[in-house]
């Protein structure tokens, strides 16, 4: 089967390279549920800051439409108070 120390070489150089692709197959499967788990982990991140600026943001815009809307009648009240005093 061999018969100079080429063939051993040779043989020896197919083996090798059958393991480096068998190790890179498995290596490859790995990388890919590991980007896979940390796609779904992103997904819930991104779920958990949309619900956090929704919680933030939204009592803001109404205290901000509030103000926006009383504003006027305070004025009003301030200057009623400021001819009175004159």
């Amino acid at each position: 089967m061999f018969a100079t120390s080429g063939d051993v070489l040779n043989m020896a150089l197919a083996v090798g390279v059958v393991v480096l692709v068998i190790f890179l197959s498995i290596l490859i499967f790995y990388l890919i549920l590991v980007v896979r788990d940390a796609s779904k982990v992103l997904g819930v991140a991104a779920s958990i800051v949309d619900m956090a600026e929704k919680a933030v943001s939204h009592p803001l815009r109404a205290a901000e439409s509030i103000f926006e809307k009383t504003v006027p009648y305070f004025e009003a009240v301030i200057d009623n108070l400021l001819k009175k005093k004159k």
